[in-house]
């Protein structure tokens, strides 16, 4: 399934009685805010692996696993 394609899904689901202008710019808006969260989780992931000073390697591990775990998430589109 294309980005595009849950994006449509999701809007058509809740917007049905909307324009087309507004259903693409809703589409639009919505696939922008799913690439920031995931661009957030990824830059979140690369600062945890950097940080040499304020975690143990345990907790490292363990923060690194749920992030990953959300990126998954995020870019299966299960969220």
């Amino acid at each position: 399934m294309t980005r595009a394609t849950w994006a449509e899904r999701k809007v058509d689901a809740i917007c049905r009685w909307t324009s087309d202008s507004l259903r693409a710019l809703v589409i639009k808006l919505l696939l922008a805010e799913h690439k920031r969260a995931v661009n957030v989780v990824k830059r979140e992931i690369e600062r945890v692996k950097k940080d040499q000073h304020t975690y143990h390697s345990e907790e490292r591990c363990l923060i690194l696993g749920s992030l990953e775990t959300v990126l998954k998430a995020l870019q299966k589109g299960r969220t």
